[in-house]
């Protein structure tokens, strides 16, 4: 049998352009004299909609399109993602459905049944769990399809995601009854580094345990702040891969899976899996940046340049994402602003060859203090003034993006950001924030990765600078919060890990500092429900992923 996977970038919510895709998608397959094209989970609507799923209209118009693209299905089948009702009168008005179309009909509709509500998923709000488990024959073949979760049995997932065991119940388990002979899985995997091999892992172990070969269908692509990888993966029932495809963008493979199940030719398992850590944090922030713009019909950035390691680190990554032409960066010093930090972004600038402006906004910083002058009067300065020059800031990023139509891309890293050392309406200002999942620490080894494979964009002098805000004389990072390494471990092993405070002593940390770190983290909770959306990169990224309350 003769089968192609389709690893598509799909538009959340863009049904005419999905359904395009997949309809070109199939054409090819058709030309190749494909048997079964497969597609990812949710297709036609993108993964995932929202609340465009409370829509009854939305979901016609799904229906709609699975009707054009059965038309298209003839002489060859397809698996496709969408949507569909459930007709029963008790339970969530649908189903998260595979839809098997051949003959210029849809065969069999197979819902998932177990649904996440974990992480950054949260399908119980839309989908009804499907009770009713099946598999279909095609070719002579007995196919179980699958639905993400599905294939997640309980002794894997836990070591995925949560400490214990999410779901009870283990389709896979019933189904492996019926001596299938190959086992499809469609899925929409948001990206996440330290789960990236351990998803593997669970499709391996899965084709071992069964003794199945596996088909995983993945999206790829960005969309807001998730970012899907793809690296859609055929293993054979020994558990050894025989195709990946590419990570990050967008692939098309066609094989006979009778041949490509028994070769011998199998990819070594370690190359797989082992992946650098940067080059991969890399590739999905360019992706999640490129995704983000296009998708959302941007073109160009702005970004206050400070002659700090983070908007230099941000500067590099839109370079090379959306060309250095659709880049523009402010310089907006003051008294406080080193001649070294203008100097280093001056350099930076002329490295990446992007436009500028040198703004001084110091005459402003005089006119708040002089303006505010009688209501502070008999108080000594403090954050209060050190603010104010980050909200002066805001103001006119924001100015310069309502005037030339630039996106303000947000320059805060996750360890900032998790103890509120950071101005809300100042530095906290963007549309979107693309190194708020990295700690300061992985800031520091993303910079090194770019300078060592983009030559040198990232002027040394950044990299190795003690880390300062500039907004007083004299001012250190340090002066206010530990070494950024203690700090990195305290809110890994807090926010990640989910350890109280007490354990996270008990790791040798100073209880002092422990104590501090995390009342600071709990206190600036009420911040972060006003920061941009941040590309989720790590297991725990604030937003979506980490739910909290004020």
């Amino acid at each position: 049998m003769k089968i192609a996977i389709a690893q598509l970038n799909y538009q959340v919510g863009n049904l005419d352009f999905n359904t395009q895709k997949i309809i070109n998608a199939i054409l090819t397959a058709k030309s190749q004299a494909v048997d079964l094209i497969i597609f990812s989970e949710l297709s036609i609507c993108g993964y995932i909609p929202y609340d465009f799923l409370k829509y009854d209209y939305f979901i016609e118009n799904c229906y709609q399109k699975l009707d054009e693209i059965k038309s298209h299905c003839v002489d060859i089948a397809a698996i496709v993602g969408l949507a569909t009702k459930n007709p029963q009168t008790k339970g969530k008005k649908l189903y998260n459905s595979a839809a098997f179309i051949f003959n210029g009909e849809v065969q069999k509709l197979i819902h998932k049944s177990l649904i996440p509500s974990f992480d950054v998923f949260n399908e119980e709000r839309y989908f009804e769990k499907n009770k009713n488990l099946e598999i279909i024959e095609f070719k002579n073949k007995k196919i179980v399809i699958s639905i993400a979760e599905d294939l997640w049995d309980e002794h894997r997932i836990c070591g995925v995601f949560e400490h214990k065991i999410m779901f009870k119940n283990n389709p896979m388990e019933y189904l492996s009854k019926f001596s299938p002979d190959l086992i499809i899985n469609i899925a929409a995997q948001p990206f996440s580094y330290c789960q990236i091999d351990n998803k593997k892992e669970i499709i391996f172990k899965n084709a071992i345990k069964y003794s199945i070969p596996i088909i995983y269908v993945n999206q790829v692509g960005g969309n807001a702040e998730l970012i899907y990888e793809g690296a859609s993966i055929i293993v054979n029932k020994a558990g050894n891969p025989v195709l990946v495809a590419d990570s990050f963008k967008e692939d098309f493979h066609v094989f006979n899976i009778d041949e490509i199940v028994k070769s011998p030719k199998t990819i070594n398992i370690n190359k797989v899996l082992k992946s650098n850590k940067y080059e991969t944090l890399y590739s999905a922030i360019i992706l999640g940046i490129k995704d983000f713009f296009e998708k959302n019909n941007f073109k160009k950035a702005i970004v206050g340049l400070s002659g700090g390691l983070d908007s230099a680190v941000v500067v590099a990554l839109l370079v090379n994402a959306l060309k250095k032409e659709n880049v523009e960066v402010l310089l907006l010093p003051t008294k406080y602003s080193s001649q070294h930090s203008i100097d280093d972004s001056l350099e930076m600038i002329k490295r990446c060859g992007i436009k500028h402006h040198i703004i001084d906004i110091e005459e402003l910083r005089l006119a708040y203090s002089s303006s505010m002058q009688e209501v502070f009067e008999n108080t000594k300065p403090d954050l209060t003034e050190e603010n104010i020059q980050a909200r002066i800031r805001g103001s006119i990023l924001m100015a310069y993006s309502n005037k030339f139509g630039n996106i303000l891309i947000n320059t805060s890293n996750k360890s900032e950001v998790a103890v509120g050392y950071s101005t809300m309406y100042g530095d906290m200002n963007g549309a979107l924030s693309i190194i708020g999942d990295l700690y300061k620490t992985e800031v520091y080894k993303l910079a090194d990765y770019i300078n060592q494979n983009f030559n040198n964009m990232i002027p040394q002098n950044i990299i190795e600078k003690i880390p300062s805000a500039e907004l007083r004389p004299n001012q250190k990072d340090s002066d206010s919060l530990p070494d950024y390494e203690i700090l990195d471990e305290i809110l890994f092993l807090y926010i990640e890990q989910n350890l109280s405070e007490e354990e996270i002593i008990n790791r040798g940390l100073p209880k002092d500092t422990v104590s501090r770190i995390i009342k600071l983290v709990n206190n600036s909770e009420f911040k972060r429900f006003q920061m941009p959306p941040v590309l989720k990169l790590s297991s725990k990224s604030f937003g979506e992923g980490r739910k909290m309350p004020l």
